[in-house]
């Protein structure tokens, strides 16, 4: 009786191991993190942990053309949400930007730090600038932009380049009428002052944005 017993209990694990392997893998969805716009073209993304990845748009990139330094909060410095926290420089031409989020730096990117050009090959993904412990990400996310939303404005942000530019056809593309990549190497001083205040929200902020020494 015991044999037996024995039998059946080894015929019972061995189907229950062949039903283990046979049955298809669960493999885990993929996370989607949406991403928020800032008006001064800065963007947000919050991690499953709560901290807040903080970058430049590509419209940012694009205007800068190829940077030859970023500048950023250092750790542990308060940013508040609108207040400039970013530099980015290409040769004579310097664009400050604000930070799309309020709380305390905990990490910076030091690829970019070593590498600027990262920011004009993938501003969304590895040209990502610091990392922040947000302080009240939840209400402040509805100032930003996401979804069709953030796509609705950055259509109407290009037709105001487009516009801010129609006497400057040197500095138009004919196919779509867009401007060109680096336009800062491209444009006058003059105008290049212009579409700093017009665009980056820079128009009532003379302060070198990493100077701030604010604290929580």
């Amino acid at each position: 009786m015991s044999a037996v017993l024995a039998i059946c209990s080894a015929l019972v694990l061995l189907l229950f191991e062949l039903i283990r392997r046979n049955a298809p893998r669960v493999h885990d969805k993929p996370v989607f993190l949406p991403r928020y716009i800032h008006p001064g073209h800065t963007w947000l993304r919050m991690n499953e942990d709560g901290e807040a990845v903080v970058g430049v748009d590509d419209f940012t990139q694009r205007i800068i053309g190829s940077p030859t330094a970023v500048t950023m909060p250092k750790l542990l410095h308060k940013v508040q949400q609108g207040e400039p926290v970013i530099q980015i420089t290409n040769g004579e031409r310097t664009v400050s930007l604000v930070s799309p989020v309020t709380g305390r730096v905990i990490e910076k990117n030091e690829m970019v730090q070593h590498d600027p050009s990262i920011v004009n090959l993938s501003p969304y993904q590895d040209g990502w600038l610091f990392k922040v412990h947000p302080r009240k990400a939840r209400v402040e996310v509805s100032n930003l932009f996401t979804g069709r939303w953030a796509w609705a404005w950055q259509e109407t942000v290009n037709a105001q380049l487009q516009r801010f530019f129609s006497t400057t056809p040197a500095l138009m593309l004919q196919d779509g009428g867009l401007v060109i990549p680096h336009l800062a190497e491209r444009c006058s001083d003059e105008e290049w002052n212009a579409l700093v205040q017009e665009f980056f929200l820079m128009r009532d902020n003379k302060e070198h944005p990493c100077e701030r020494r604010e604290e929580l």
